[in-house]
């Protein structure tokens, strides 16, 4: 009977505590007029769209972006042969946040360390895999900065 109590209380506390999750609000407070992009590759596409989705057209804080992105590749570990078994990927996000009030530059990163594969077809699909993690990590990292003007 204790347990019950205790459980129930605890439902009670956690849902009228205030916590939302950082997504579950539409209205954000800006409004990406514009999205330019300092080179025309597909990471900067990646995210260009990605930022799209997260713009309130409702909002009064209108800002205009540039974006410049980076994606490396290194090995980080070699075998006893000297080839490749372990590799860093690290992508960097450059961005330049235009307003009427205020011109700042942010730059957010995020990288990943993953094994060789000898199937090069599967290591493929799998940079593939990290490149769209890494892209999701560093918009919500903007996402997040960009809701605190």
């Amino acid at each position: 009977m204790k347990k019950i109590i205790i459980i129930v209380i605890a439902l009670f506390i956690l849902n009228n505590c205030g916590y939302t999750p950082i997504y579950s609000s539409k209205e954000k407070n800006f409004y990406i007029e514009k999205i330019s992009k300092k080179n025309s590759s597909k990471l900067n596409s990646k995210f260009a769209n990605n930022l799209e989705i997260f713009s309130n057209k409702n909002s009064k804080n209108i800002i205009e972006i540039e974006i410049d992105s980076v994606k490396k590749i290194e090995t980080s570990q070699k075998d006893n042969k000297g080839d490749p078994s372990r590799f860093q990927m690290t992508i960097v996000l450059n961005m330049n946040i235009i307003s009427e009030n205020y011109n700042k530059t942010k730059t957010f990163s995020s990288n990943f360390n993953y094994s060789n594969d000898s199937n090069k077809f599967s290591l493929k699909q799998y940079e593939k895999e990290i490149e769209n993690n890494l892209i999701s990590k560093i918009v919500e990292k903007s996402i997040i900065y960009l809701s605190d003007f």
